[in-house]
């Protein structure tokens, strides 16, 4: 997608009907409205295979030039999929957050939703010569989709490093 922060100053968001945010906001670029939908990869086990998808960092959300999007003409489908259009009280405050983030998109820096949780959560090893144990997670490497874990073998705390795909989530309910 199309980032044009320097030329645009007024950006608004729509809220968006559920999962109709990759089709507005391809919708929005047919009829030459400058938008922004950042994403962040979603890691998820399937049938055995690990799959990878881009899912909207902000779910229900799309970003785009305000002038633009009262100007053009949008069509009727893209307008019936949105719920609400948000105007900032102040512009600069959106102008310069979008900025940012589209920033740190640009420096290729990691975003990724994290589905097991975060330091100190419980987890069971699913897969490989420890399936069955369970631990905690003391270091998370997202760029590499490693964890560090403490487990507990025959009375002794041990540190092993392994994928994210080979756990699971302990819930309260296993």
């Amino acid at each position: 997608m199309k980032l044009f922060f320097e030329s645009i100053d007024r950006w608004i968001a729509l809220r968006t009907s559920a999962r109709w945010e990759k089709k507005i906001a391809t919708m929005l670029e047919i009829a030459d409205v400058p938008v922004f939908l950042p994403t962040m990869t979603r890691l998820v086990r399937y049938r055995g295979k690990n799959r990878k998808s881009e899912i909207p960092l902000f779910s229900g959300y799309v970003f785009c030039s305000e002038i633009d999007f009262r100007d053009k003409a949008i069509s009727s489908i893209c307008r019936k999929q949105i719920a609400q259009i948000l105007r900032p009280a102040t512009p600069k405050s959106l102008y310069d957050e979008l900025l940012r983030l589209g920033n740190l998109l640009k420096s290729h820096e990691l975003i990724q939703e994290m589905v097991l949780g975060s330091v100190g959560s419980k987890v069971r090893i699913i897969g490989g010569a420890l399936a069955g144990y369970e631990g905690s997670i003391i270091k998370v490497n997202p760029n590499q989709s490693i964890l560090i874990l403490e487990l507990s073998l025959i009375n002794t705390r041990i540190e092993v490093q392994i994928e994210q795909n080979m756990v699971e989530k302990i819930t309260a309910n296993k």
